[in-house]
């Protein structure tokens, strides 16, 4: 992977990338996603991004169910199952999460917390877990007029890239174009300038 335009930038410790339907993750073969989880990890990595989560733009489980999902997205990347998502370990910690509805995902978390004062740290412990901390950049491969309904809670303070390249047809050359694009922005988490 050659990642020479990009540089390195601190604040970049989650980058949450949104493409493809529910029914093109099915789909997709061995070799596939060992491609497309190859050119994400190695564009992530060398920014030092600690976390990349991998969410579905659109769509919903119905060709197998969400397990066989999980279990067969889990063999062709050698991650784990743990709380309807693969975790594939490494550098970058990998996330892949095929809840295409955020509204769904929000009820799972609320679902996990234990009985008291639901705080805004619990709850985004509980909807990004296992990520540490909200998504700094936010890639969603597709149209910039819609955003799709798989994000709810993590477009608050995070930086949008729209990117017109489709599904999974992108290659490094998006990814640094999107990291470019975040590394030239002023971040206000969700400020305005006075």
């Amino acid at each position: 992977c050659d990642n020479g335009g990009v540089g390195t930038f601190d604040s970049l410790r989650h980058v949450l990338v949104v493409g493809g339907s529910v029914e093109q993750w099915e789909s997709l073969d061995a070799a596939g996603w060992h491609k497309y989880l190859t050119m994400l990890r190695c564009a992530v990595e060398n920014v030092g991004a600690d976390w990349l989560s991998i969410y579905p733009h659109s769509g919903e489980v119905k060709l197998m169910s969400s397990r066989d999902l999980l279990g067969r997205i889990s063999s062709f990347v050698g991650g784990v199952v743990e709380n309807n998502k693969v975790i594939v370990q490494g550098t970058t910690t990998i996330v892949f999460d095929p809840c295409a509805d955020g509204r769904d995902r929000f009820v799972q978390a609320l679902s996990t917390l234990e009985d008291g004062i639901i705080t805004e740290e619990k709850l985004a412990q509980a909807i990004l877990r296992p990520a540490i901390g909200e998504p700094d950049l936010v890639v969603i491969f597709g149209a910039p007029d819609q955003l799709p309904k798989s994000l709810v809670w993590e477009l608050a303070y995070s930086e949008l890239v729209f990117l017109q390249t489709q599904w999974p047809h992108f290659n490094s050359e998006d990814m640094e174009l999107a990291i470019n694009d975040f590394q030239r922005r002023d971040r206000r988490f969700g400020g305005v300038d006075s």
